[in-house]
């Protein structure tokens, strides 16, 4: 677990793997700099519980933080936990007997149920779960959450572990490289509540993820191709730095609004709904530039009416259960009173 200014949902993180049914457990958590109340809350936990080993850097980012606490963690086996999200009980048993008996599999990811800022649910999410299955997801989406992911120490280092290039999609870079050694697989038991929140993801860094999506793709392809990876030739990812990697305008533009209009569905359904238009009204402005296409715009403007029309029959579900309990209460009112007159 890596956490930056993490106080708000740190607690619940880390109680939720002190919980886990499989308890022969170190729990590695890289305190990237905060400056809140992360580094107390940390000691406190460390204090009380010998399976938790806290360790403290300078601010340098998601990728070289997890980087270092895969470094330090001392099992075969590393199990990703973001600080806001939540580990179901049985978790990582599930995921360590799976691997135990896939020994060609080196990554392992699960279903995931979405909750809001105060921890409702609001979705839930089932991922392909073959190796084939998943290799072909990869051509449209990520087919792991990263918070849900297994995998092998062995593969992780194999393959170099995060690359500090990445600051958003690091994941997929990663799994794409995983992929080139090793086989794949979710389970279709949910394992993590990942939390979504209004404070997530900016539009810039919304941006970032477009730009770091079409990256790791583009490097993906080299490599299948017999071509040097080249991202191993650079040292900046930026909208010309990708161009030149042999990428296009019009897949970056792509990348944004697809990232753009599921996020504002998911947030919509967390409850955030003035983000929700924010980030649609910027999928439909993309879609409709000089890189888009009538065919963005059309997604763009099918995911909003999608969303309104969840909106609707989710009113309606909420006016009708409203109606039913009003019509229940108005019938026991009318049988206290029948009562009342036959005993008058």
């Amino acid at each position: 677990m890596s956490v930056y200014n993490g106080e708000r949902f740190l607690r619940e993180a880390i109680e939720s793997i002190l919980a886990q049914t499989l308890s022969d457990l170190e729990l590695v958590v890289i305190d990237d700099g905060s400056t809140d109340s992360t580094p107390q809350l940390l000691a406190g936990y460390a204090a009380t519980d010998s399976r938790i080993a806290v360790h403290r850097q300078p601010n340098q980012g998601l990728a070289v933080a997890i980087n270092n606490g895969v470094r330090l963690a001392r099992a075969p086996l590393i199990a990703r936990l973001d600080a806001d999200d939540v580990a179901l009980p049985d978790r990582l048993r599930l995921q360590c007997d799976f691997l135990a008996g896939h020994e060609v599999v080196a990554l392992v990811g699960g279903a995931v149920t979405f909750v809001d800022d105060r921890g409702r649910s609001f979705a839930e999410w089932r991922y392909p779960q073959t190796d084939a299955e998943i290799r072909k997801a990869f051509q449209y989406t990520t087919p792991f959450v990263h918070s849900a992911v297994v995998l092998r120490k062995r593969a992780f280092e194999l393959v170099g572990g995060y690359r500090p290039l990445f600051r958003s999609v690091l994941d997929l870079d990663l799994w794409f490289r995983i992929a080139e050694q090793y086989e794949l697989a979710n389970l279709p038991d949910c394992v993590v509540r990942y939390r979504i929140h209004g404070g997530q993801m900016t539009v810039q860094e919304l941006e970032r993820g477009a730009l770091e999506n079409v990256a790791a793709r583009t490097a993906a392809r080299a490599r299948m191709d017999g071509r040097p990876d080249p991202l191993d030739a650079v040292d900046r990812l930026d909208y010309k730095t990708l161009i030149g990697m042999g990428a296009t305008a019009d897949e970056i533009t792509s990348s944004l609004v697809h990232r753009a209009t599921w996020l504002a569905k998911t947030t919509g359904r967390a409850g955030y709904a003035n983000l929700a238009e924010e980030l649609f009204a910027l999928a439909g402005d993309r879609a409709r530039s000089d890189s888009g296409s009538q065919e963005l715009v059309a997604h763009a403007h099918r995911e909003r009416a999608r969303r309104y029309a969840e909106q609707r029959r989710r009113l309606r579900a909420t006016l009708e259960t409203a109606k039913a309990m009003l019509a229940d209460r108005r019938s026991r009112t009318r049988k206290c009173s029948d009562k009342l007159r036959a005993t008058t």
